[in-house]
């Protein structure tokens, strides 16, 4: 149907000629993403992605924030070995690459992938065994298959020079299904599953099909892919804590279907700007391109990065009979490496949408502001906090929550006092603190504290709409294969 099908000929033919010349919504509930470009930090792939890649963090190579062995050519004075001068604990801890499953075949193509889960314990014990707004780790008080994630594919590696193509396409199984959904691609146009179960707590999700074309140091992707908006991904690779902000959650979309161009300008700048059909989209009922941009910008130090995305253009609404307005918003990500251990990120996102349906045809506003302080201990311990304000100013975004309650494995059970926007408009908080622990180079533990609550709002969110907090414990195991 209309654009995706352009998308993906458009796709095809990239492919096409790259081989010829060298002989790549609202988020409704159930649906809902990341995502930052300094997401390399903790997930380094060999050649360098585009954008939307390093969001994802492709390659699930578990490099995590502040890992000294990675940050050469810094002057921080750090010893490689045993995490740092002077360092304790780092024996036994691997810091070679990851085992794999499949070997690399064909012209440099890949299959890999990883499976995480955990648990999270809830102190209100509520009956639901829900954790209100918190996601991806909804559940309270039992374990979790989030996602069992398989990636095929090959980079539009150049070197910076020539032509290049690519593909890459990902299948993501698990609990974790039902946040990342498309319209008119996991669900129909109307809402309704297309190939899950409405009911089923396990579930399919494709967040990634698409072709990419490589011309010295301009690439462009076509087809579905993740955002380069936010600091947060979908992958657990691409996160240091096991739950996600609800800026990440609520605020940005996670997928985009259309096209998308990076430009590597010089060793400080690399450029984006592409057509895309919207928030979490792959064909919806009415079809509208939105423009994706944005830039960012390295000092020869490298002590800092500093990146601006940006998206504007009408939203179809993802959901029929509602009306398409514009949305527009933007994205700042600011990391800073204060030493060769210690890394502090700022994040600002401020989005509105005009006429919003879902806000009486009023207009409708949500920003925040997330900041992260990491601190590396050795080859095996980092540690990180988080500290975040959310504010859904019209409610427009949070009343989706709770997008899944069970009670005792029924079908989704709603809490009415707090699904309107009158109900859930105001401020959202969390203070999480945690480590990760990678004893080798394949698996990677991480265990968190969190803490939530609410202000200025109406209904209660946490606790099946009895409370205005919520204190959390959690852990999640990630394997790579």
């Amino acid at each position: 149907m209309k654009f995706t099908r352009i998308a993906l000929a458009a796709a095809a033919c990239c492919g096409f000629v790259a081989t010829g010349a060298q002989a790549q919504g609202l988020r409704q509930p159930g649906s809902v993403q990341p995502v930052a470009l300094t997401y390399d930090y903790y997930a380094q792939d060999n050649a360098a992605p585009s954008p939307s890649d390093l969001a994802a963090a492709d390659s699930s190579d578990l490099t995590f924030v502040g890992d000294v062995s990675q940050k050469d050519g810094k002057g921080c004075g750090c010893d490689a070995k045993g995490g740092g001068k002077g360092g304790k604990g780092g024996k036994g801890c691997s810091t070679c690459e990851p085992w794999r499953l499949f070997p690399t075949f064909g012209d440099g193509w890949t299959i890999e992938g990883y499976i995480a889960g955990g648990g999270t314990y809830n102190a209100s014990n509520p009956v639901s065994n829900y954790n209100g707004p918190v996601t991806f780790n909804d559940r309270a008080n039992e374990m979790m298959l989030n996602q069992l994630y398989l990636s095929i594919g090959r980079d539009a590696d150049n070197g910076g020079c020539g032509w290049a193509w690519g593909a890459r396409a990902d299948v993501l199984y698990g609990q974790d299904y039902v946040f990342t959904q498309a319209v008119g691609l996991e669900t129909n146009t109307d809402g309704t599953p297309s190939f899950n179960s409405s009911t089923s707590t396990f579930g399919l999700a494709l967040p990634q099909i698409y072709g990419e074309v490589a011309y010295n140091d301009l690439s462009v992707k076509v087809g579905h892919f993740y955002t380069i908006m936010g600091y947060e991904g979908v992958k657990p690779t691409s996160n240091f804590f096991y739950s996600h902000a609800y800026t990440m959650q609520y605020g940005e979309p996670f997928t985009h279907t259309g096209a998308l161009a990076t430009y590597d300008y010089n060793c400080n700048w690399d450029f984006y700007a592409g057509l895309v059909n919207g928030w979490d989209t792959w064909d919806a009922v009415s079809d509208k391109l939105q423009f994706l941009g944005g830039a960012t910008y390295t000092p020869d130090s490298e002590r800092y990065s500093l990146t601006g995305t940006f998206i504007s253009g009408e939203e179809n609404g993802s959901l029929a009979p509602l009306p398409t307005t514009r949305r527009t918003g933007y994205s700042i990500v600011f990391d800073y490496d204060i030493s060769c251990r210690l890394k502090y990120v700022f994040q600002h996102d401020n989005f509105w949408q005009s006429n919003d349906a879902l806000n009486a045809g009023n207009d409708s506003e949500w920003y925040g502001i997330n900041q992260y302080l990491f601190y590396t201990v050795n080859d095996c311990w980092k540690l990180g906090a988080r500290f975040e304000w959310f504010r859904d100013d019209d409610g427009v975004r949070l009343q989706g929550a709770p997008v899944r309650e069970l009670v005792s494995g029924t079908a989704p059970v709603a809490t009415p006092t707090f699904l309107n926007p009158a109900m859930s408009a105001g401020d959202y908080f969390n203070l999480t603190v945690g480590a990760n622990w990678s004893p080798s180079s394949n698996l990677t533990i991480r265990p968190e504290l969190r803490w939530d609550w609410s202000g200025n709002t109406v209904g209660q969110p946490y606790n099946s709409g009895t409370k205005d907090s919520q204190f959390l414990a959690a852990f999640d195991a990630i394997v790579l294969f």
